[in-house]
């Protein structure tokens, strides 16, 4: 049994690399925009914004505060309480993960549909 050349491997795992790399890319391309965007504090739906409707809102939290912006069909933190800020480097987004903001336990996750779970016949 003859064993594979160093060269082979790096040339398969490149191969399978980039194979990744485009399955990955082409689904971040199919991502449908969201209509909605649903504002969760800690494990409970606190309010659904219209992401058609420009605006700004402020969430209060036991914990602190975030400021959401709506503006162009998409939703970003604008400011929060939290030390770290990530969930304000997010930027404005409308498909894809939700924003998270684990301080404050907020999360914005994105719907695109408009509200239809299903048919039943």
């Amino acid at each position: 049994m003859k064993t594979l050349k160093t060269k082979t491997w790096v040339l398969l795992l490149g191969a399978v690399f980039v194979l990744l790399a485009g399955v990955v890319l082409l689904q971040r391309g199919n991502a449908q925009p969201a209509r909605t965007a649903a504002i969760w504090v800690d494990g409970r739906l606190e309010r659904t914004l219209d992401l058609t409707t420009d605006g700004v809102c402020r969430i209060e939290t036991e914990r602190g505060w975030n400021e959401l912006t709506v503006s162009g069909g998409k939703v970003a933190v604008t400011a929060a309480s939290c030390p770290d800020g990530d969930c304000v480097r997010c930027g404005a987004q409308n498909s894809g993960p939700p924003i998270t903001c684990l301080p404050n336990r907020l999360t914005i996750r994105f719907s695109a549909d408009d509200g239809v779970d299903g048919v039943a016949k």
